[in-house]
């Protein structure tokens, strides 16, 4: 999709983040936006950041409270935006949380939230927006897993178990696409250390053995975090209109995407 002016483009967890930087950068090249997020509050700060950068321009913005775990508040989203839109050219399905914690220490509730989000959030927009897209001239989904959809570390069972599965869906649903539509593209985008809310925001259990404290623990999480939000977005975009359907995102995402490749069993020992 070269030309993004005049497209319709939905996207989720818009409130923040990626989401939020990929609604100004999207909104920035003249294209129609419809937002979705769980917080009201947080998407109407969005909008008013596209107004005071964008107040003259024609670019229709929809704002969307919803759940993406929720099938049926999905579906209704769905039908809202083509309400209103008529049309969707690309889906950005980026609506996601994290949360840090032996295996041995998590709930199952909390791997079942984390799966409801990060897994079927995106099964969920790929259900409810798919099968009407196919009427438009162009028509990309992107799903966006992590460089840990990559690789797995230590603490991060459930949540590289939902963004292996978020690749693995990608995949699967990209060698579908001649039965979606002629001009259908299917993307994963890939992550590396985003600076956003979302390390703030995740649940974070210590080990006995851990010797730090939760708010040193995040303190050196954040230091991971190489890239902005806007430069993550810069990435994803670029990505989309060169066509690509693997997308590696920020500092650091090639060279854990090479070491997947190269070292698929030792690659912690290198990291």
């Amino acid at each position: 999709m070269q030309v993004i002016k005049g497209k319709v483009a939905v996207v989720t967890g818009a409130g923040s983040g990626i989401g939020r930087a990929l609604a100004i950068a999207l909104a920035a090249q003249g294209c129609n936006l419809a937002l979705a997020d769980i917080n009201p509050e947080s998407l109407k700060e969005t909008q008013r950041l596209l107004d005071s950068n964008f107040f003259e321009s024609n670019v229709h913005v929809t704002l969307h409270t919803v759940d993406v775990s929720q099938w049926e508040q999905m579906e209704a989203f769905a039908d809202n935006v083509f309400e209103q839109h008529r049309q969707v050219n690309m889906l950005i399905n980026n609506a996601g949380v994290a949360m840090g914690a032996l295996f041995k220490d998590v709930s199952l509730d909390d791997m079942r939230r984390i799966m409801d989000i990060n897994f079927w959030g995106v099964v969920y927009g790929c259900k409810a927006f798919a099968s009407r897209m196919k009427t438009a001239d162009e028509a990309t989904i992107v799903n966006i897993s992590s460089v840990f959809g990559l690789i797995s570390a230590p603490m991060h069972s459930a949540y590289c178990a939902s963004k292996f599965a978020v690749r693995g869906f990608s995949d699967a649903l990209r060698h579908e696409v001649g039965y979606m539509g002629k001009n259908f593209k299917v993307a994963c985008a890939f992550p590396a250390g985003v600076k956003t809310s979302i390390a703030d925001n995740a649940k974070l259990t210590l080990h006995a053995k851990s010797g730090s404290s939760e708010q040193q623990q995040r303190a050196h999480m954040e230091k991971l975090f190489l890239t902005t939000a806007e430069d993550a977005a810069i990435d994803i975009l670029r990505g989309i209109q060169k066509g690509k359907t693997r997308i590696r995102v920020g500092k650091g995402s090639i060279l854990i995407d090479l070491l997947s490749r190269l070292l698929p069993v030792k690659y912690m020992a290198f990291l």
